[in-house]
């Protein structure tokens, strides 16, 4: 039989336990994950931004994402621990981030706001160079999951919980050697969106030709122009006027995510279908509901013309946070 001193103190040892662990856990920013998501799952997102990093753990349970910086497996969060943390009941398991702490010298300015809240969370300095770089991917992750990043405990400081709004992302990028001509192009994005049409070139002038022609004898002024790039537009006005419009960018990449380097050494055309709201609104914080449901409307419409161009092109995609998508995917 259990005397009630050994039964208290039974009791203060489990309730140690998960301070404990939450103490030990404190120091470090932690991506937070709910019971559906495996730690397998954000070492995949972790290779589609640093392919030369490996999807998988190491034999001590981390994987190296630089000279500085990892992330390792971390822990299972019980109730109480996650009650120390002060995280949401949802999280389940925390992955842990220990990388330096870098900060700007000087707090963002008054006009600045994150969407993901980090001029509230970082007062007096936002994270800078490896910090900023290793945040930016746990808060990808995040996002793309349906998450949350619990940031380490500083002085002064209450606890922060950074849960990045998962629609806020619109954009996709898609890499291809093969070049769409502009009607081609226009003819697929007009089968979802009729009222596009090719934003107009500029027609040099004649004095700009005459300048040519003298700083070049072998200057042809009658050749056909050879595009290096194009923007087709979709005005948005009949989903709302504040919806701005679709801007589709076409032009030979100058640079190309590691992901898609990793894979070719061949040229690619990228393709940007890019979103401009009217207000400028799509990356602040506190968006109202009216703006929420604009834009899930808007996304819709890119996620179709993406999944279009990315079948025509034979291309590679990856939406706005950096991650592969297909076209399945983006057709839902």
């Amino acid at each position: 039989m259990i005397s009630r001193r050994e039964l208290r103190q039974r009791e203060q040892a489990e309730q140690a336990a998960p301070t404990a662990a939450a103490a030990d856990l404190r120091g470090f920013h932690l991506l937070l994950l709910d019971a559906e998501v495996e730690v397998s799952d954000v070492l995949a997102l972790v290779h589609n931004r640093l392919p030369d990093v490996p999807a998988r753990l190491g034999d001590n349970g981390q994987v190296r994402l630089s000279r500085h910086s990892r992330l390792s497996a971390g822990v299972d969060l019980d109730p109480a621990t996650a009650a120390a943390l002060e995280v949401p009941e949802w999280a389940t398991h925390a992955v842990v981030l220990d990388c330096p702490r870098d900060r700007e010298p000087a707090p963002p300015p008054d006009w600045f706001a994150d969407a993901d809240g980090l001029h509230e969370a970082f007062p007096k300095g936002l994270p800078d160079r490896e910090e900023e770089r290793q945040l930016s991917l746990l808060l990808s992750i995040a996002s793309r999951l349906h998450l949350a990043v619990r940031l380490a405990d500083e002085d002064g400081l209450p606890t922060r919980v950074l849960v990045p709004d998962p629609d806020a992302k619109v954009d996709l990028y898609i890499y291809s050697q093969y070049w769409l001509e502009p009607e081609v192009a226009l003819s697929v994005v007009r089968r979802h969106a009729p009222h596009a049409f090719q934003q107009a070139l500029p027609t040099p002038d004649a004095a700009v030709l005459a300048q040519a022609t003298l700083d070049d004898p072998l200057f042809d002024a009658t050749a056909p122009v050879v595009l290096d790039g194009y923007s087709l537009l979709i005005p948005l006005g009949e989903i709302d006027e504040g919806a701005g419009e679709i801007e589709i960018r076409v032009i030979e990449a100058e640079w190309v995510p590691p992901i898609i380097a990793a894979s070719t050494a061949e040229p690619q055309i990228e393709y940007h279908v890019h979103w401009m709201d009217t207000e400028q609104l799509r990356y602040r914080p506190g968006r109202p509901r009216r703006f929420r449901r604009m834009r899930a409307e808007v996304a819709d419409l890119v996620d179709r013309i993406g999944a279009e161009l990315l079948s025509r092109s034979d291309g590679t995609g990856l939406d706005e946070n950096g991650f592969l998508v297909t076209s399945g995917q983006l057709r839902g």
